[in-house]
């Protein structure tokens, strides 16, 4: 789309922790270092299982001496029961926030009065900005046109980002597996975390063996959790489809292999499968 467009995070929910040990405390639990939260970014984590299994991600930020956590309603519960089960005697308040608003911005805007943040999206430089607003239906917006949920999922898909309460499964999803060590969510020198072990010990012994893919529909009518197979090879599952985009979660050697030689996927139903490079 060329003209100015936005997506309202209509489930976001936003939970504050302060206090003395609140960047201790978050620096022992989430996959990204706290230490990089300034009054002037945005942050993206996730909290894991003790056994690296994907919990909920989350955005972070600053407000004068709280951390802010932007979450999806889907995860909110959990997470905020996790945050409190961890904190133990830790020295922080969790509290639950009411007058944020979300949105996802594709067009040049300008801070002003009712605007809190204001920042690109950390995971991916084409996904739009993140705007942290006062109000419900802020009017600087009122320039831009609103797209749906579905055309916002595409546009994630096509840069290779889940949305994770479609895309990932709770107490199953690795973070590896889903491209989460390429949209700036883990630090790998910050030291231990919550699933931190687990993480690791993929990334560098090398134990990867799928992983999600954008690709584009050529042919055929792809449903979601339709598994992809060509003749005698199972290449792995549709995780998302919208429109013509489509998200799979794929052996990696078949696909880099098809990669190199520019060559789509021919399933044994119909499918033709191109990537996107």
């Amino acid at each position: 789309m060329s003209v100015p467009h936005f997506y309202k995070n209509r489930n976001s929910r936003f939970i504050s922790l302060e206090g003395e040990d609140s960047s201790e405390f978050l620096q022992n639990l989430i996959t990204n270092d706290i230490n990089k939260s300034r009054n002037n970014n945005i942050l993206y984590s996730c909290l894991l299982t003790p056994q690296g299994k994907f919990i909920s991600d989350f955005f972070i930020f600053r407000l004068n001496e709280k951390f802010i956590l932007e979450t999806h309603s889907f995860f909110y519960e959990k997470l905020l029961q996790k945050l409190k089960l961890y904190k133990l005697r830790s020295k922080i308040l969790i509290n639950e926030i009411d007058y944020m608003h979300s949105y996802s911005i594709f067009g040049d805007l300008q801070k002003h009065e009712g605007v809190l943040f204001l920042f690109s999206d950390p995971r991916n430089k084409n996904i739009g900005n993140k705007l942290i607003h006062k109000s419900q239906n802020p009017e600087i917006l009122n320039d831009f046109i609103e797209i749906d949920e579905n055309k916002y999922h595409e546009i994630l898909i096509k840069n290779t980002v889940p949305l994770s309460h479609f895309d990932l499964e709770e107490n199953k999803s690795l973070l590896l597996e889903n491209n989460f060590d390429n949209l700036n969510s883990i630090s790998w020198d910050k030291g231990c975390y919550v699933g931190q072990e687990l993480t690791a010990r993929m990334k560098y012994r090398a134990l990867l063996k799928k992983r999600i893919y954008s690709l584009t529909l050529k042919q055929g009518s792809p449903k979601s959790k339709q598994p992809i197979k060509e003749t005698g090879i199972d290449v792995g599952k549709i995780i998302s489809v919208k429109n013509k985009s489509i998200l799979a979660m794929l052996k990696i050697d078949i696909a880099e292999k098809k990669i190199q030689s520019r060559e789509a996927i021919k399933t044994i139903d119909g499918l033709v499968l191109d990537f996107v490079i």
